[in-house]
């Protein structure tokens, strides 16, 4: 924990002197921002579908020079995943057994996107794409279903980072975006409780909670 607070107050530091050094302090921005996030993650022999969370947090527009800008947050971010399972055998290599064939598991994260921006200023709007590196440390998970009774949402990495991209346009003092993004790493921690091993190498496929995010952001 005290290497991620570490990190993001250097990642802070880095912005706010970029911000200061190349553009105008008194352009600064300070707004809220929330929104929908739909995310997935895909699971061997398991049918994904994705799971409809949200975000809310407060964020910062930097403007640099030739329609750069940077915007970075401080976000509650809720993830997540739906599992269906074809047959029992499949729970059983969960080590698993359950009545249920479907399960919903949910975390949440403080997440700090750091969006890098380009667009022109077209005076009544400015469209914009962008690309935001982020890094999240997760507070807590809950699972329902056939993993409900089961260890593994304690399982979940701690630390979150991936890569998002995506446009938004900026009326006034409101800015709307989309985006999709990508958690990389895997899922689950394969250490920790030994006997969750096989589960977690099943789990851990490839796509960890990947997906869409709308967001909303009123600047004061």
């Amino acid at each position: 924990m005290k290497k991620i607070m570490l990190a993001a107050a250097m990642l802070a530091t880095m912005v706010f002197g970029t911000g200061a050094s190349a553009g105008n302090i008194g352009d600064l921005r300070f707004g809220i921002i929330g929104g929908l996030t739909s995310s997935s993650a895909k699971i061997q022999e398991f049918t994904s579908k994705p799971v409809a969370q949200y975000h809310v947090g407060v964020t910062v527009e930097i403007p640099l020079i030739a329609g750069l800008a940077i915007q970075p947050s401080v976000l509650y971010q809720v993830k997540g995943m739906k599992a269906k399972g074809e047959a029992d055998a499949v729970l059983s290599k969960l080590g698993l057994t359950s009545t249920s064939t479907s399960s919903t598991t949910k975390a949440s994260y403080i997440e700090v996107p750091v969006q890098i921006q380009w667009g022109p200023d077209l005076l009544l709007f400015r469209p914009y794409v962008f690309a935001e590196p982020f890094v999240g440390y997760r507070l807590n998970a809950s699972s329902s279903g056939f993993l409900s009774n089961s260890s593994l949402s304690d399982e979940l990495h701690k630390l979150e980072y991936g890569l998002g991209l995506g446009g938004g346009l900026e009326l006034s003092r409101l800015q709307v975006s989309v985006k999709y993004f990508w958690n990389m790493g895997n899922l689950y921690d394969e250490d920790g409780n030994a006997s969750l091993k096989e589960a977690k190498k099943i789990l851990n496929d490839g796509k960890n909670f990947n997906g869409v995010a709308v967001s909303l952001a009123f600047f004061f």
